[in-house]
Formats: C-alpha cells, sequence, structure tokens
C-alpha cells in the first residue's frame, strides 16, 4: 500500500529503521522538530499503519539463517500454510509473493544440521510442492 509521507516522515522512519527506541526528544532534534511535534508524528505514522511495530533485531550469535522460498500446489491457500509456518521453531517474517515462488520466509537454527531438519519438516507440510533455501552469509541492515 502506498503511503502519503512528506521528507520529515521519511526522515523519522529511516531513524526509527536504526534506533525504534530513540527517545521522542532526540528524535524530533535529528529532524529539527520538538519532542511534542516529534512524538505527534510517530503517533500520526502509527495510526495510519505505516509503522505497525516496534521491535528489536537480536544478534543471535554462532547460529545459521536462511532465507526459504516455497512453492505451493495449485488450489492450496498460501495463508493456510503461512498459518502453518507461523508455528514453526526458527521461523521469522514470512511474506506471500507472487509469481513462481509464493511464500518467502526466514528461517533461524543454532547450526546447519539443526536447519536442515527444520527445513526437512516444512517440506513435509501438506500443499508444498517446492522449496529453494539459500543461507544467509551476512546481513548489511
Amino acid at each position: 500500500m502506498a503511503w502519503k509521507i512528506d521528507e520529515i516522515d521519511r526522515k523519522l522512519l529511516e531513524i526509527l529503521r536504526e534506533s525504534a527506541n530513540l527517545p521522542n526528544a532526540a528524535l524530533g532534534k535529528k529532524v529539527g522538530l520538538s519532542e511534542p511535534a516529534a512524538r505527534r508524528r510517530v503517533s500520526a505514522l502509527v495510526k495510519r499503519g505505516v509503522i505497525r511495530r516496534f521491535t528489536i533485531d537480536v544478534e543471535e550469535g554462532g547460529g545459521v539463517s536462511a532465507l526459504v522460498f516455497i512453492a505451493t500446489l495449485p488450489h492450496t491457500p498460501a495463508e493456510r500454510i503461512m498459518r502453518q509456518l507461523q508455528r514453526e521453531p526458527g521461523v521469522g517474517s514470512i511474506w506471500e509473493l507472487s509469481g513462481d515462488i509464493d511464500i518467502a520466509l526466514t528461517l533461524s537454527a543454532p547450526d546447519i544440521a539443526a536447519l536442515n531438519k527444520r527445513i526437512d519438516e516444512i517440506r513435509q507440510m501438506q500443499g508444498i510442492n517446492a522449496t529453494k533455501l539459500s543461507v544467509i552469509l551476512k546481513k548489511w541492515r
């Protein structure tokens, strides 16, 4: 969905991506707003659904992560599979896609053997036609 946001909103979003817990006074200072004005802007972005949640990015350390691409069988509701995937250990973000690949997700595990076991369990789910896996070597952002 396209959002109508101005340059100040863009700057606020960029800053919040890097540090979601930055106090409104510091946030406002970085974009030339007062604390109340920054707070109102962030609240409006949340209310409009531009900002869906504030979260943390945890470095698990020593683990392995991958992007998993899933093609479902014809006439299989992607939503049903996505709901199942949400309950699987190690599954992070999940996206429904258009094209040959129906679902993409992030998958984490303590090591390659555990990652392999988790992907094997996903491959056994009813309605999954094929999977492709790419191990994440380095995260840039």
